[in-house]
């Protein structure tokens, strides 16, 4: 395949070691992703299994594309499938099949979220991403958890048992930091949005997708882009500084609001130039490849939109200290133009506030 030779999406780093994570099935092909992340072009072997997890067949030999994904041809009858390095090798412990072969997606507009690690509480982050997205127009939402406080899944597993979201808790086998996850799970939400969601937003948890001088939500332009072959519509960033460090507790109302990431930090950036860490929503069945900010490769005819920051931007409420962010790229944001004070319109605001308390009430107040 010319994208291997072309090294898409090549990443040498993490482990060789085989260690599954989820497969899906799709009507023409099976797509297994793992943990490894230096495997890029490999060869490997799909082994299939039934309900009872007996083998069937011969293994079928395929390679690692993209980085941390294969792709088996279907077999009947099978439930569950695993990988070797080698064809005699003892396989990794075989996981099931989750289903990708309806005809319609289930949802129109999804977000797939970077992983959770870090210490800092995130039950409050947590709310107002899920409320913003939703009145934005978002209907389900892809969480994956490295490290989080048993405080925090409360908020999320609230989530999951309304139906707005799921979670994949990722157990790492290896000596990997915590943060370095985030395009090994790019892939992971590539493969299950793909069928499942018309469109899907890649973003973190501190990131709001808005839209400025179009009347209407993220769903509402999403329905008026009819070129059927974008497959990409990639927004600039603005970032807003974050100083502090969320909540530990839930309290009050009061103080739910008070610490709401967006109605506490206003001081906003220029927007960035296109291309600068923008973030994207795309329809996951035109994209080959993924990277953290944009697709790396859409299958053939399909293109990317860029987005005119007077149509829609990022709002990334970006912490200074995480990482020395602060040190280390602020001066070159200060480049891009002026600071000033914004907030988000006044309707969207009261919106928001008024489902942020309410969840966060639901889950934390002792009744």
């Amino acid at each position: 395949m010319q994208w291997i030779k072309n090294n898409v999406s090549l990443r040498v780093n993490g482990h060789t070691n085989i260690s599954l994570i989820s497969a899906f099935e799709y009507t023409d092909q099976i797509a297994i992703h793992i943990t490894s992340e230096n495997l890029f072009g490999e060869k490997v072997y799909c082994h299939y299994y039934d309900a009872m997890r007996k083998l069937l067949q011969t293994p079928f030999e395929s390679r690692v594309f993209p980085e941390s994904v294969i792709y088996c041809l279907p077999r009947p009858g099978t439930k569950f499938v695993s990988l070797s390095r080698n064809q005699q090798d003892e396989p990794d412990y075989p996981v099931p099949l989750i289903d990708r072969t309806m005809q319609e997606p289930v949802h129109y507009f999804s977000v797939c979220v970077a992983p959770f690690f870090g210490t800092e509480p995130k039950w409050l982050m947590i709310s107002e991403f899920v409320e913003y997205y939703k009145l934005q127009g978002a209907t389900h939402f892809f969480f994956y958890v490295v490290n989080l406080s048993n405080y925090d899944m409360k908020q999320l597993n609230d989530y999951v048992r309304t139906g707005d979201a799921e979670v994949t808790i990722i157990y790492n086998r290896f000596d990997r930091a915590e943060y370095g996850w985030q395009r090994n799970i790019i892939q992971n939400c590539l493969l299950r949005s793909r069928n499942f969601s018309y469109w899907t937003a890649f973003v973190d948890i501190d990131e709001r997708l808005k839209m400025t001088l179009f009347n209407g939500t993220v769903v509402d332009y999403l329905k008026q882009v009819k070129d059927p072959l974008i497959g990409s519509l990639q927004f600039s960033q603005t970032w807003l500084m974050k100083t502090e460090t969320q909540p530990g507790r839930y309290v009050n109302d009061e103080e739910t609001v008070k610490w709401m990431p967006t109605q506490r930090y206003r001081n906003t950036s220029s927007v960035g130039p296109n291309g600068h860490t923008s973030k994207c929503i795309v329809r996951s069945n035109t994209v080959g490849a993924m990277f953290v900010h944009f697709p790396f490769v859409f299958y053939p005819n399909y293109k990317r939109y860029e987005m005119d920051p007077r149509e829609g931007v990022v709002r990334h409420y970006r912490d200074l200290n995480l990482g020395n962010w602060g040190k280390t790229w602020l001066k070159d944001v200060e480049k891009f133009g002026p600071f000033q004070n914004t907030t988000m319109d006044p309707v969207t605001s009261n919106k928001l506030i008024d489902a942020v308390v309410k969840r966060v009430n639901y889950v934390y107040e002792k009744s």
